[in-house]
């Protein structure tokens, strides 16, 4: 019987991103970073993984929440597992928790799912890579609204009643 010769065929371990797509996500990110679901990256100040040896905080993210203070990052990056978020019952809480947390910018890393993040962001950029990646991924860039406290209230309270302040034109 003939063994048939196959090819060895060399695997990074699956949440690793080249150099190259470190450096790319690096550039997106300003000021304090929170990297969420970061595996083996480096990129961030705070990285959240469950099982990683590089993470500086080992938090299931599929529970929804966030240790983390309001507006305590600049910057929040997420590269969910593919099969993860069309799965989680508290995918909506996690969404939440990364606008309670961010200031100005998030980042979401993902292939072909779009989710969209709550008020006061609003979607500024798509990227779609495909030579930097092995797989297509497309980067969504959501930036928060510069908007008073009041002009928030407002718009919110156009569906719930809320009344705003007066004292602010």
């Amino acid at each position: 019987m003939d063994k048939r010769k196959q090819p060895v065929m060399m695997f990074r371990e699956a949440w690793m991103w080249s150099e190259q797509e470190e450096r790319l996500y690096a550039k997106l990110c300003i000021g304090r970073v929170l990297h969420l679901f970061s595996g083996r990256s480096l990129l961030g100040d705070i990285r959240v993984d469950i099982d990683s040896p590089v993470a500086t905080h080992k938090i299931d993210l599929s529970e929804g929440k966030l240790p983390f203070e309001d507006l305590e990052f600049d910057t929040t990056i997420a590269d969910p597992p593919w099969a993860g978020p069309q799965n989680w019952d508290k995918w909506e809480n996690l969404m939440h928790e990364i606008v309670r947390v961010t200031r100005r910018r998030v980042i979401f890393i993902l292939g072909n799912l779009i989710y969209l993040l709550p008020k006061p962001f609003i979607l500024k950029q798509i990227y779609v890579l495909k030579k930097v990646s092995p797989q297509v991924k497309l980067v969504y860039v959501w930036e928060r609204e510069n908007k008073t406290l009041n002009e928030v209230l407002r718009e919110c309270g156009e569906a719930s009643g809320v009344q705003a302040c007066p004292c602010e034109g």
